[in-house]
Formats: structure tokens, sequence, C-alpha cells
């Protein structure tokens, strides 16, 4: 089937990859992209309208969304009808392949779940394990309930997100919800009890008939419906295709001080992702027979019955949560990393059209549990499986759940070199170590997961593709992803939030990504290059080796770079993380006058002598030249400064000693003609780098400001794509 539309546009505000009007070629090539650009009308002033050029995106997507909805439909009828599926080999293998690190396993679930494909529907039972690892009691268990999240849009998820996440909108003909019937504690049922708190009915509080004291342990039975939505953020179907994620009553965690703990339980909004204690997952989902499964952990076992269903058993240790997918069509592409004196079996699961692209995903996985293993701690599991949607599910794709995640980016565009699949691929497996290892708070401090991942991944990028041509190495051009990165974004004055904000208490979801994700990795990066980037990768290996298991916190991150680095950081951790802003060069001025011998009149009655014009000269030149910053980072900076003659000269200037400007007095042999602050792009964390470089002419000011324009946007080019 041909392409019947497509509108492809990479937002740096995204780390999901992802397209509005999506087709499918025989090549397999389809969509690439993000965010929603119209999400950003919210967020204007008063009387502030939409662009020309977002209206006729706008008027676009409505025409390709069209032909999207047939297209989609199209695509699954020319399948053909779902035919019975062999019955799947055992993984047969430990569900953790390393005993240690092992984290306390305070929340474990036995879940018995029955899918019905006709309507996307899922009847279950669950007995949550839960272990109070305080040293305070507790009287009841709050649970998420996040499917209720696409219930109405009364609920926060809605209102908050206005029905749009990463271009996607929710459908109001399949809303999703999730009801629990029934709650027991032994032959106790607590259900008349148990109440939805918060704004919407995404956290359910259910009271205990007796205190569980610290270090007990309470078994809670669950009897629940979950209807998945039509797929929007994360989770639901399109077509026969389904992603089951966050799909049951999953507990909360006890946070805070020894004997002052309390429940985090928020409700879900938009911008917050998902923080749960570990535990073992034991799951026996039972489908049809027609349908391929991937899942979290490994295949324990398998069998087919009379009914024309299938049991699946999964077991998942020392995660999370639980995640799978279901489909007719998928087919399983399989490798194996190698990982310290053991192997890691690594699967793609795809439909047919997108067999190319899911072999570069397969090859970028594989490449990324090798490198993060290397750089951080050893991958602890024996599978990890990636998930790429089929294209018209795009709402299902680029997300991280433990040895699970969901990919993007295939698209005809995206050529073998144009890295951006690979980049996707690697990014959510990445979150297999911060989100999935070291399991920081993604409500409180999203930063250090999704920031500190993505400043991961370009150093595996860089492993993988070189560090010029870690984004592209197409037909002779390559790119580098930093400095592309930084040529697209944002200025980060113009962010209003710290990076270390509150996921929900962001402005909207564009605050959220430019300081959650891309000011965190610039900030990441220009620390590596202020204190050394193999001390800086030590120092982030004993982060990880330290914590790994253990939900680290900012306080965490900071102390473990510091007993590494032997310094203290806070000069740079402060204002980076906890003021909204960065660093702002600036070329203050800059002019060179010619040398010579002191001019005037000396002496005195007939010694008096007159010295001016040519009798004081002595050749050469004496330049001034004033840099500024005016950014709140103290950052060390490189300037670098051309003469008329081609020589180079470069100075440091450490404002880590608190001066807010520096003067650089030279004498040379020819004129200054060019000054260049960070000339080798390494403070990517700097914002309005238009007035970093400058090139000196009669007509100062002006053309200092019409030079620097030009010359930011072909450094931007030549740094971030060269020839």
């Amino acid at each position: 089937m041909r392409v019947t539309a497509a509108l492809v546009w990479i937002d740096p505000g995204s780390r999901r990859a992802c397209s509005r009007g999506r087709g499918v070629s025989r090549s397999g090539g389809e969509r690439a992209g993000a965010r929603d650009p119209s999400t950003g009308e919210t967020t204007k002033p008063p009387g502030a309208g939409p662009s020309e050029a977002g209206r006729y995106r706008r008027a676009l997507r409505l025409v390709l969304c069209a032909a999207l909805a047939l297209g989609a439909a199209a695509c699954d009828a020319s399948l053909g009808p779902p035919r019975k599926q062999p019955l799947p080999a055992l993984d047969n293998l430990p569900a953790r392949r390393t005993a240690e690190p092992r984290p306390e396993r305070l929340a474990s679930y036995r879940i018995e779940a029955r899918y019905d494909a006709a309507t996307h529907k899922i009847e279950a039972t669950q007995v949550l394990t839960w272990t109070n690892g305080g040293q305070s009691s507790v009287e009841t268990l709050p649970f998420h309930l996040y499917l209720n999240g696409f219930k109405n849009e009364s609920s926060l998820f809605m209102r908050s997100s206005g029905g749009r996440h990463r271009g996607e909108r929710a459908d109001e003909r399949a809303w999703g919800w999730i009801e629990v019937p029934s709650i027991r504690i032994g032959a106790l049922e607590l259900r008349a009890k148990a109440r939805h708190v918060g704004p919407d009915e995404t956290v359910l509080e259910v009271p205990l008939p007796e205190a569980v004291a610290p270090g007990a342990t309470v078994e809670v039975g669950m009897t629940f419906t979950a209807q998945l939505p039509r797929v929007f953020a994360r989770t639901g179907y399109q077509g026969a295709f389904a992603m089951v994620a966050q799909w049951f009553p999953k507990v909360g965690v006890r946070v805070g001080s020894p004997g002052f703990e309390t429940w985090h339980c928020p409700p879900f909004h938009v911008n917050t992702e998902f923080f749960a204690d570990f535990g073992v997952y034991d799951v026996n989902l039972t489908v049809p027979q027609t349908h391929v499964v991937a899942a979290t952990g490994v295949l324990a076992g398998a069998r087919d019955n009379d009914d024309g269903t299938r049991l699946l058993s999964y077991r998942a240790e020392d995660v999370h949560d639980f995640a799978w997918m279901i489909d007719p069509y998928m087919e399983v592409l399989t490798g194996t990393a190698k990982v310290g004196d053991g192997t890691v079996l690594v699967r793609v699961v795809h439909r047919a059209r997108q067999r190319a692209f899911a072999r570069r995903h397969l090859a970028a996985a594989i490449g990324a549990v090798e490198h993060f293993s290397e750089l951080f701690v050893p991958y602890p599991w024996s599978v990890l499986t990636v998930i790429d949607p089929p294209p018209e599910a795009g709402g299902a794709a680029g997300m991280e759940y433990p040895t699970l995640v969901t990919t993007a980016g295939d698209h005809v565009f995206m050529r073998d070199g144009i890295h951006v699949p690979e980049y996707v691929t690697i990014h959510e497996v990445g979150h297999n170590w911060f989100q999935g290892i070291l399991a920081s708070n993604e409500f409180e401090e999203a930063y250090l997961d999704e920031g500190v991942n993505e400043w991961a991944d370009a150093q595996v990028m860089m492993r993988m593709y070189g560090e010029k041509a870690s984004a592209m190495s197409w037909m002779g051009w390559t790119g580098d992803a930093y400095h592309l990165r930084r040529a697209l974004d944002q200025s980060f004055d113009r962010v209003p939030s710290a990076i270390a904000t509150a996921a929900y208490a962001f402005v909207d979801f564009e605050g959220y990504a430019a300081a959650t994700y891309h000011k965190t990795s610039a900030a990441m990066r220009t620390l590596e290059k202020v204190v050394g980037s193999d001390r800086f990768a030590a120092a982030m290996k004993h982060y990880a080796q330290t914590w790994a298991f253990k939900h680290p916190s900012g306080g965490d991150l900071v102390a473990a770079l510091e007993a590494s680095l032997g310094e203290d950081l806070r000069w740079f951790w402060a204002p980076a993380f906890f003021q909204p802003g960065g660093v702002d060069f600036t070329v203050r001025s800059a002019e060179c006058q010619p040398v010579h011998e002191p001019r005037g009149v000396f002496g005195e009655g007939a010694s008096r002598k007159l010295v001016s014009g040519g009798d004081g000269k002595r050749g050469g030149w004496r330049c001034d030249v004033v840099v500024a910053n005016t950014g709140i980072v103290p950052v060390p900076v490189d300037v670098e400064m051309r003469f008329a003659d081609g020589s180079h000269q470069r100075e440091r200037w450490d404002a880590r000693d608190g001066s807010r400007w520096h003067r650089f007095t030279l004498e040379r042999s020819s004129p200054l003609v060019e000054v260049w602050v960070d000339p080798d792009g390494d403070v990517l964390l700097s914002s309005n780098p238009l007035d970093d470089h400058v090139r000196l002419t009669p007509d100062t000011r002006a053309s200092w400001r019409a030079s620097a324009r030009v010359v930011f946007w072909t450094q931007g080019l030549m740094q971030g794509v060269a020839p």
C-alpha cells in the first residue's frame, strides 16, 4: 500500500518522533515528528491568535487526519482476518540475569487478566503484596487508577492536556476507564469504604481494617475491569493493535524521612509520568490464539485452551511496572547484546511493512544495551523488548517500561544514516537505567530521568556513530546532535521555570519539555566540558552504581558527582538547576589602537620636546576585548581572537570567581578582526548565541549585530551538519 499523505516535522520540544498524516509504504516508511504545534494556542497572551502558518498547518492536519482514519482501517483490512498464531516458545531464561544490586521488593503483584479483542476490555483480578518499608504505621493504601484519566473531559489529565498529547488527540467516541468493584483483605470486603480522593477519579484511597506496622506485609485482593481508550497518550488501541499500559490499580509510594513518611500518590497530570516501588510481577494473560503478545519480563508459560484462547504467563523481577502489547499481525526479530560475560536477548516486535526499520531498531537497541551497561551498570534483566507500533497507533510510540519500550521514527524520509529512528530507540532503552533501575520520582524531579537520560543518549550515539555523525551520516553529510539541538532549541532564558520544578507545576508542556529534557541535557553537557569528559563519565558511573534500585533524588545525584569529582559543584548546580535562565555570553566591546611611544610635550625649557605623529610610533597594535556573562550560571569559557594576519590567540575566562565581565588586553603585530566566545560550542547551556561572535568593522555595533546573526546560523550549520 502506498503512502496516502505525510506531513513531517521534528519538534525539539518532544522526545517522541511522530507525525500527523500517516500512511504506509511497502518500504516500511511511516512517520516522524512530534508535539502538535497547535497546543501553543492556549499559552498565547489574550488577543494573540494563531499565525497564518499555524492555521495552515491545522487545516492541513484535518485533511490528513481524515485520510489517516480511512487509511488505518484500510491497512488493517488489507492484512486479512487474524489467523491462529503458533504457540510461542518460552524464553527459558531467568527474569534477572544478575543477582545484584537488588532492591527492596515492597510492592509485588499477581494478576490474572482476560483480554477481549472485540471491545478492547480487560477483566482481571490481582493480589498486591505490600510491605511497609518505612518506620511509621500505615492505615490507608492509595491506588493510582490511571485509566480514569481518559474517562471524561473533567479529569485532571484531560483538563491539563486539553485532550492533546504529543501530537495526538483524544477520541470522544472511545473513552477509557477502570472500575474496581471488589477490594478484599482475606474475607473482608473493603470496597464500600474506599473513596476517590483529589480532583478526579485517578486516585482511590482504601482504609485498612488495622494498621500495617513497620516491616509488616499485607495482601490486598482486587477485581477490576479496564476499558482501553483509542490510543492517545501511551496507552490504548487502534484497529487490532493495543498497547496496554498503566492498566491496573497501582499502589502509591511512601516517601519522607524515616518515621515521618507520607503517601505519594498524586492524581494523573499531562506532564507527569510514573513512580512506583519495586517488586515481582507474576501475570497470566488470557488472549485470543490469533494474537501476538509482548510484555514486561520473560515468558515463563504458554498453553492453548479449548475455547480459542491462549494462556501466557510472564514473570518480571525487581521492576516497578508491567505493560504489554497485543496485535494479530506482528512479527518478531531477535538478536543478542553482550553484557559483561553474559548476554541479553533483544527483540523487536513489528508489522511486516516495518521490517526494514525493525532491523535498524534492533541494531540500535543492541548497541544501547551494551553501551549503557558499560557507562553505568550492567543491564540486570535477561530480555529487552522493543515494540515498533503501526503508524496509525502513534499515541503508543516512544515510551518506556521496564524491559519493554515502544519506539518511533519510521518514515520514508528517514533514510539509512539519518539516525532519528535509532535515536528514539536508544532514548527509550536508556530509560531502563534512569527510569527502570534508578527510578527517581518523575512527578517531582522528572529531569533526573528525562534530561539526564537525554544527555546519556548523546553519549551512546557518539560511541555508536561517531562524535561528528551522532545525528546523521548520509550522502557525505554528517550531523552532530548536540549542536543541531542547540541551533533548533528555543533560548533557555525564555523558559520561565527552573529545571528542578515539579512536572505538574510548569506553565505548559513546552516549558516542561524545554527545561526537563533539553536544558537538563545542555547543563549536563556543559558541566561535563568544564570538569572533563573522562572525569564526568566516571562520576556518573559512580552515581549509577551507588543509587541503582534506590530511587535517588536530585540531591543524591549532585552529592555523588561531588564525591567522585572531589569538588564543590554548588557554583554551577544551584543556578543551573534551581533558577530559570542559563548562560548568556556577550562580546561587550572590542577595539584596537596602534601602539606607539607616548605623545605630547616632554621636558622643560630648552630641553622641551614635542612628540607627535610618526615620531612616537613603535609598531604593532594594542587590543582590548571585554566579554560579559549576563546570565545566571558562572561557567568558565574560552575566548578566541583572530587577527588580520591570520593568527589566533585563545584565552580562558573563569567566572567562578564571581566576576560578571572580563577584559583581555593584548599586544599583537596586526589588528584584531574577530572575537568568538565559546568557539567549540562547549557551553550548551548558553542562550542568545547571536552576540557570542563578532567581527570588527568600522560601523561597530550595527555591523556586529548583523554579522553575528549570519555567523550564528552558519556556525549552527557548520557545527551541526558538516560535509
